[in-house]
């Protein structure tokens, strides 16, 4: 009878009010994650800083994500979802209250830390959640809750400029994602989220999403988490240093630089659209390609365009296809392991931490040595990274469906986990 009840949820897909709410949060937090790279060129010129220290505020928000990533699985299983969920909306509300209040960098960096840290676990939770929640339609949940977050992220940099035009100055864009959060809080807080399924040998009531057994994951996930950790970083390449780019090499004033990145995070949307459009037919592993081609393409236009106009094209296109490597390569990876959404979500933050982390201080460094012009060539070599690395996890899945089911996963332990989902398989027919 559970397994009826199961399939017959899983015929089709549908969005409950637990799943607008993940959808909101991860758009508040997608807000607060994308303000550094909108918030740098006035704290730049506020605090008199160098192009190092500028990075230092996302690669601080990026050590956040990490440290998130490591430990968020076993404070989930410690506490459940539902605390770690409204805990992090919450604390990554203080993160932006010390930004706010910042006048030295030390301030606005360790403010850039909490919300990383906080806000890392909000989205680790929501991506791990909407995964088991949906099931075999886990690839539609997440490319839908990132559309929504590209919206959220697309409508920071279009509030920033409107808000500096009219006088009120950087620091009031911190407002909304209070108000969102708090709106959130009182009306929604009493929603239960989700909690992992439990193996066989876990007691009743007991609060765990981590399997007891030690697991060993296979290749095919880690060479697709290697192409999204590169995808991540080629993304937040442009994404942090887009305003700046088109400041100090197009030569555009600092309030329209910031606005015209609405275009990416419009792009990001209307990519994200399609793409969650094309998951219900087509398998998530098959689209990354593709979606990487636009990518390319725009990000050359936006790179070594001749015009401003080439330019803000190609950083439209380039929103388009790269908006989808994370969460296509995200729900390529999770696949390989769909009974533990727990694990591929918390890997997954730590691999964004690690590329936010990495990719900020190259570009910032090189930017400082030889100018950003150059240092965007770093940018390239991460997307043709992100394609290598696809290439190599389609031929070890190739392998790893080969081999019979039982085998997919090496599971050192007695214990046996129930509810296995069969998403790979369905998904990749």
């Amino acid at each position: 009878m559970k397994d009826q009840i199961i399939t017959s949820r899983q015929r089709s897909f549908m969005r409950d009010r637990f799943t607008w709410l993940a959808y909101a949060l991860l758009a508040c937090y997608a807000y607060l994650q994308n303000s550094p790279g909108l918030l740098v060129p006035f704290i730049h010129a506020d605090m008199h800083l160098d192009y190092t220290v500028d990075s230092m505020h996302l690669s601080s928000l990026a050590l956040g994500g990490i440290i998130a990533g490591l430990i968020g699985a076993p404070v989930t299983a410690r506490w459940g979802r539902q605390a770690v969920l409204w805990g992090g909306a919450l604390g990554m509300l203080f993160g932006a209250g010390i930004v706010f209040i910042s006048h030295y960098p030390i301030v606005s960096i360790t403010g850039m830390f909490v919300i990383g840290f906080l806000g890392a676990l909000v989205g680790m939770t929501v991506q791990s959640t909407l995964s088991d929640h949906h099931g075999q339609f886990r690839a539609v949940a997440i490319v839908e809750a990132n559309m929504l977050a590209s919206l959220g992220a697309g409508i920071a940099p279009l509030l920033l400029g409107g808000l500096v035009v009219l006088g009120f100055g950087w620091r009031s864009m911190l407002f909304l994602p209070v108000l969102v959060v708090v709106l959130l809080v009182l009306f929604n807080v009493r929603i239960p989220v989700p909690e992992a399924p439990q193996s066989m040998d876990s007691r009743p009531g007991q609060r765990s999403t981590l399997p007891r057994e030690r697991v060993k994951l296979p290749g095919a996930f880690w060479l697709y988490w290697i192409a999204m950790v590169a995808g991540i970083a080629g993304e937040w390449g442009v994404s942090f240093w887009g305003a700046n780019y088109m400041i100090s090499v197009v030569g555009m004033p600092k309030a329209t630089a910031a606005s015209l990145m609405t275009l990416f995070f419009l792009a990001s949307v209307i990519g994200r659209l399609i793409a969650s459009r094309l998951t219900r037919r087509i398998a998530a592993e098959r689209l990354i390609l593709p979606m990487l081609g636009i990518a390319i393409f725009g990000f050359l236009l936006f790179w070594l365009g001749s015009t401003v106009v080439l330019h803000i094209s190609g950083l439209f296109v380039a929103g388009l296809g790269i908006a989808n490597l994370f969460p296509l390569n995200y729900s390529a990876a999770a696949n390989r392991i769909p009974q533990y959404a727990d694990i591929a979500s918390a890997r997954a933050t730590v691999g964004g931490g690690i590329a936010m982390f990495v990719c900020p201080l190259i570009l910032g460094r090189l930017g400082d040595m030889l100018g950003l012009r150059i240092a965007f060539s770093v940018i390239f070599v991460f997307f043709v990274l992100t394609g290598i690395f696809v290439l190599f996890a389609s031929r070890a899945t190739r392998r790893l469906d080969a081999v019979p089911t039982t085998h997919t996963l090496d599971i050192i332990s007695e214990s046996v986990i129930t509810n296995i989902d069969a998403t790979p398989d369905l998904l990749l027919k």
